[in-house]
């Protein structure tokens, strides 16, 4: 890593400036404090489309839409990011984050309204799996342009962003639950589910405020200036980083191949009633949510480092013969079927967060912009590559 004087140096060579990033500290957690709402915001959308399991139950009684609509949304996501990374050029910020922003809201509208228009089946897997495709290509571009962008500021905004993403996937759930409960009855799915999205695009909309007024602060613009001077986008940089991404890949891969398919899959043994009416799925999704976001919030406390963060992937191995047994009705016990989803919730929040945090430490500071977009790639060629594996495990075992 290079030292202050060093990187002072460095920019000078480059044509940049050096100026402290950290004179301004109140200025600094305000955008830390943003960081996190955008974040929040870009990422709800995405789990906008798993939640209403209810909701793809009723539009397709026949199958488990969850498996497709996973699999849909990360093929698009990885092959989003491939390209950004081939393209190598440095990220134009405003263009992809307001740009990505804009087509998130655009979808989240026509999904909801095209459930008034559409009147087969088909139709709506159409719909449903071409807005998926293109609400992930948004969130994908600007997943890897808010990591870029995170990865320039002070140490603290990289964990942030990730808390924020993290909160996301509980609120959601929480979300969720309030919506249908809110429309208490046998016939509320629907209803709930517009409420749902509309919730949704105003969520998305605040994280698009935040981020205009990121741009705004001044250490944003020095942060942006000093990408510019000295940003390095090739591929040379893979030696450094080829393990720890494998080891961000493998942490939401494990994660992926149980959620969301198989986890939905798991009855209440216990409260049998609650499959029926589709709370105990919700349950689940909800436990996973909480857990995972708390998970997140951990990650002050570092147990590993970029050497040793595989002591704490690998382990995560055996949580999917966990998963499987209790979907499966090897594993009898609600209690046990909460603890399972709940520890693979916490371990999924705090040691792939983990993994994508030290992968800074790999890399010189003038390389740390591109680091974010590594980043991302890993964890979306571990959730393609999860999903993948549960969608062909989903039909051979019969989940």
């Amino acid at each position: 890593m290079l030292a202050d004087p060093e990187r002072a140096e460095f920019l000078k060579k480059v044509g940049g400036h050096y100026e402290p990033l950290d004179d301004n500290v109140d200025e600094k957690h305000q955008a830390f404090r943003l960081f996190t709402v955008i974040g929040f915001a870009y990422l709800f959308s995405c789990f906008a489309l798993l939640q209403p399991v209810d909701y793809w139950h009723h539009l397709f009684p026949t199958f488990n839409a969850e498996f497709e609509i996973a699999w849909v949304y990360n093929l698009a996501s990885v092959s989003t990011l491939l390209l950004l990374l081939w393209f190598g050029a440095a990220p134009s910020y405003n263009w992809r984050i307001v740009g990505g922003f804009s087509v998130i809201l655009l979808f989240m509208v026509a999904l909801p309204a095209s459930h008034y228009v559409f009147t087969t089946s088909m139709q709506h897997l159409v719909m449903v799996l071409g807005s998926t495709a293109i609400i992930s290509v948004s969130v994908s571009t600007v997943d890897s342009t808010v990591l870029s962008l995170a990865s320039l500021f002070p140490v603290g905004a990289m964990e942030a962003t990730q808390v924020g993403m993290g909160w996301a996937l509980f609120v959601s759930a929480l979300y969720r639950v309030a919506t249908k409960a809110f429309f208490y009855s046998t016939d509320s799915v629907v209803p709930a589910t517009m409420l749902y999205f509309a919730v949704t695009v105003a969520t998305v909309a605040g994280g698009l405020f935040a981020y205009v007024q990121l741009h705004r602060l001044s250490i944003t613009q020095r942060c942006i200036h000093q990408a510019h001077a000295s940003q390095v986008v090739d591929l040379s940089m893979w030696p450094k980083l080829w393990f720890n991404e494998c080891m961000v890949a493998l942490s939401f891969g494990i994660t992926y191949v149980v959620y969301p398919g198989v986890l939905t899959t798991i009855p209440s043994y216990n409260f049998p009633a609650s499959n029926a009416n589709g709370w105990w799925p919700l349950v689940l999704m909800t436990t996973f949510a909480g857990c995972e976001a708390v998970g997140r919030s951990c990650v002050r406390w570092r147990l590993a480092t970029h050497d040793t963060i595989w002591k704490l992937v690998v382990p995560r191995l055996l949580l999917i013969p966990l998963i499987v047994c209790a979907a499966k009705g090897v594993l009898t016990h609600d209690a046990i079927s909460v603890l399972s989803v709940a520890l693979v919730g916490w371990s999924n929040g705090y040691v792939g967060t983990l993994a994508v945090v030290v992968t800074n430490d790999c890399v010189d500071d003038h390389e740390q912009s591109v680091t974010g977009m590594f980043a991302s790639l890993g964890i979306n060629v571990g959730i393609l590559a999860g999903a993948t594996v549960s969608v062909i495990a989903a039909r051979v075992v019969g989940l």
